[in-house]
């Protein structure tokens, strides 16, 4: 039986031919991770290891800012080790134009340190779990089951129950669209389903924009919408289970796709917009002066040592104070953060 998820479901339906790549032949991408879930996943584990600490200490901005600096480092060299073995032209992806490795270091710092200062001390509410796992039932009988990992479940002084997750992305989901934003309300099902917590309990549902000034988006649902939910996915799992082609949907996305090279329909999409496609194996390598400034930095040779990541460096042009300081401007959506 599968287990689905919620990233597996909206696959599946943005795009069924990644779909196929992702969960049905389980292709592996044949180009390195993108720099959007490369910041995510940092700014993750530095929340995670935040509330790791608390309640019994409150660590300073400063010991937060090293553990991030500390993960971006490692994960580097990872990426840079995983280019040298399976030959990837760079160790991340950087499909917006003119930004390069060290802005999204400087924008995950920025992203550190307001979070930091909003929240401090911490104590919203009491940390229940961290990448904490439901498991849950669809249906009566058993037979669709889904699973998720909530990035922070804390509990308020009135019992009330609260979803985190927190996002790095440049785009804010307004008040009225988290109404209808499935992710964290299928997290609540499994809430409910867990004998500690039950169907009683109060949830609220939290997203965390950290990109933006005014961050936080928070919903609810009611027991109606929570049934209404599950025989909505029962329904999207039945289609899926269902399919025996899975076509190509052409959409802006297909520019940030892992297995952009591999599908035909996507590159035809793009080149119709005016958009250049260049297959991975066809671009050249780039000289260290062209690579900073595209925020990418080449191995010397296949036999070289792994290089130190680019952060910070002066090849950049500019320091993370002056980051800072320019982001006292407030600009794009209202409250977003000037971050390049």
């Amino acid at each position: 039986m599968t287990i689905y998820s919620y990233s597996r479901v909206n696959t599946y339906f943005t795009c069924p031919a990644q779909f196929e790549f992702r969960y049905i032949l389980k292709t592996p991408p044949p180009v390195a991770e993108g720099i959007e879930l490369f910041l995510g996943s940092r700014f993750h584990e530095c929340m995670e290891y935040l509330y790791q600490q608390i309640p019994e200490r409150v660590p300073t901005v400063n010991e937060l800012l090293n553990y991030f600096k500390n993960h971006w480092d490692h994960k580097w060299q990872e990426a840079l080790k995983k280019q040298q073995d399976r030959g990837f032209p760079t160790p991340i992806r950087i499909v917006h134009e003119g930004q390069t490795l060290e802005d999204y270091y400087e924008k995950g710092q920025l992203f550190v340190e307001n979070y930091y200062h909003k929240y401090q001390p911490f104590d919203q509410d009491q940390t229940q779990g961290i990448e904490m796992k439901v498991l849950f039932n669809l249906d009566s009988d058993g037979q669709y089951k889904m699973q998720g990992f909530i990035d922070r479940l804390g509990k308020d002084s009135e019992g009330t129950f609260w979803i985190h997750d927190y996002k790095t992305s440049s785009r804010r989901m307004s008040e009225e669209d988290a109404k209808y934003e499935d992710q964290l309300a299928l997290y609540q099902i499994g809430l409910s389903q867990n004998p500690k917590i039950g169907s009683s309990a109060k949830v609220k549902l939290a997203w965390h924009f950290v990109a933006f000034d005014k961050d936080l988006v928070v919903s609810e649902r009611n027991a109606k919408e929570v049934e209404w939910l599950k025989k909505k996915y029962v329904l999207k799992i039945q289609e899926i289970e269902k399919a025996k082609t899975f076509p190509v949907k052409p959409s802006r996305l297909c520019g940030w796709c892992e297995y952009l090279s591999l599908c035909d329909g996507g590159k035809a999409y793009l080149e119709s917009k005016g958009k250049k496609f260049t297959r991975p194996e066809e671009i050249a390598p780039v000289p260290a002066v062209i690579a900073a400034q595209e925020g990418v930095l080449p191995v010397k040779n296949a036999d070289s040592a792994l290089l130190a990541p680019p952060v910070p460096t002066p090849l950049f042009g500019h320091s993370l104070s002056k980051i800072r300081r320019k982001n006292q401007k407030l600009v794009s959506a209202p409250d977003q953060l000037s971050l390049f």
